[in-house]
């Protein structure tokens, strides 16, 4: 399932303060935004997503009427969700937005921890090498079988 290869099915943060369709929204605005999914493409099946993602199908059908509302994506009745013409230039933006306010709330907690800027500077270093390095160990497990 070409899901695995996207991103879309690491795991989901239950007791996070984020709700479940919020995350899975993001997951995909930030696929779209990414160049994963191409303008007038169809989406993973409700179910296929639900059952990767390990949610209730009603939690996506959830996600995909937000993002039909907002003009991301379009159905075409018996054959899926799409991704519409002009989404890929909108998520670029909102992944940017969406990075932003979280570098921002965590710029937030490291002034009222009182973090010198060396600290700083050497935290996200060694987080952006962790991130990285994650990222390389996971590409070449990521893409079997996902088509």
């Amino acid at each position: 399932m070409k899901t695995l290869s996207l991103g879309l099915t690491s795991p989901l943060d239950f007791e996070s303060d984020v709700p479940v369709y919020e995350q899975i929204a993001t997951r995909l605005k930030f696929a779209i935004g990414r160049g994963a999914f191409k303008p007038n493409e169809q989406l993973p099946s409700v179910r296929g997503l639900a059952r990767s993602l390990l949610v209730n199908p009603n939690t996506v059908i959830r996600v995909y009427r937000q993002l039909e509302g907002d003009g991301l994506v379009y159905s075409r009745r018996g054959k899926g969700m799409f991704v519409a013409p002009h989404a890929v230039r909108r998520c670029r933006k909102a992944r940017i937005a969406i990075v932003e306010d979280k570098l921002r709330e965590a710029l937030g907690l490291a002034y009222n921890a009182r973090l010198s800027e060396d600290e700083l500077g050497a935290l996200w270093r060694r987080l952006r090498a962790e991130t990285t390095r994650g990222a390389e160990e996971g590409e070449g497990e990521e893409g079997e079988g996902d088509d």
